[in-house]
């Protein structure tokens, strides 16, 4: 775990290793409080269906290897007033010239705009930080005002790209 101290304006924050349990958590909170496409890739139609439930498992279930792991990326619950909140992730990208990882998050819409989002993303970049990792990169839809803001207010440069995203850089 590794708790964000709360200040007046934000929020405690904590990231959680996915377990089994904490996996539960999350697929719960998606199914109830977040759209499909905002969690998992479009698999067998519309909707939360059977495959997308089950890549939502696996995938969490090989990023708990971490970082050093084989796929090279971890996942981490966000949790805030004592239940999971979204998750966030790092990944390791194998291609780049200096040591770099992609960072991703999703809420929960009853979480989002509360500055959960800020804590949890200055949290994985500390991970990021402390795995070596010398910058972080993100990327999201043009039109995705609040990632926008998240990205900046983080410290990323952002660049929009000919495909309609955004694509976000900021060294450690």
């Amino acid at each position: 775990m590794c708790p964000m101290p709360e200040s007046p304006h934000s929020p405690a924050v904590t990231l959680v290793d996915v377990d089994e349990l904490v996996l539960e958590q999350l697929l719960s909170l998606a199914h109830r409080d977040a759209s499909p496409g905002e969690v998992a890739p479009p698999l067998g139609g519309p909707g939360w269906n059977p495959e997308r439930t089950a890549w939502f498992r696996n995938y969490h279930r090989e990023a708990a290897a971490g970082l050093d792991g084989q796929a090279g990326e971890k996942s981490w619950a966000v949790f805030s007033a004592g239940g999971a909140a979204g998750s966030v992730r790092l990944k390791r990208v194998a291609s780049a010239e200096v040591p770099t990882a992609e960072t991703g998050i999703w809420l929960g819409r009853s979480y989002r705009s509360r500055g959960i989002g800020s804590a949890a993303l200055k949290l994985v970049l500390e991970h990021a930080r402390r795995a070596g990792v010398s910058r972080v990169t993100a990327r999201t839809l043009a039109g995705n005002l609040a990632a926008r803001q998240l990205l900046a207010s983080a410290g990323c440069r952002l660049t929009p790209g000919d495909d309609g995203t955004v694509l976000a850089v900021v060294d450690l």
